[in-house]
């Protein structure tokens, strides 16, 4: 049997990372070495997920084709990246938030 949804956890959860989300390094064409700049956000969108993982105890997996997270029982994936499944994880954790209201 699952364990219900911790929904104060989870809410924190969900506003700790848009927040997180929000500060990784930018990509673009207007500031400077391309290379260097995916090379930088892909270091902190690293640092981010260890950060998950030693604070809220997610299971992040990588592979060349796909990234899964999970965290509070709620698992995401994107072929786009972590940052991209940090995104994806929000939005599963909010439906999931809503389906429990209902």
């Amino acid at each position: 049997m699952k364990k219900p949804l911790n929904r104060p956890q989870v809410m924190e959860t969900v506003a700790d990372l848009r927040r997180c989300i929000n500060v990784l390094p930018r990509i673009s064409h207007e500031l400077g070495d391309m290379m260097d700049q995916h090379r930088q956000h892909r270091a902190a969108a690293e640092r981010l997920g260890r950060y998950l993982t030693d604070t809220y105890g997610a299971r992040i997996a990588q592979r060349p084709e796909i990234t899964r997270i999970t965290m509070h029982g709620i698992s995401a994936s994107s072929t786009g990246g972590m940052h991209a499944a940090f995104r994806n994880w929000v939005a599963a954790a909010e439906r999931k938030l809503s389906e429990v209201e209902q």
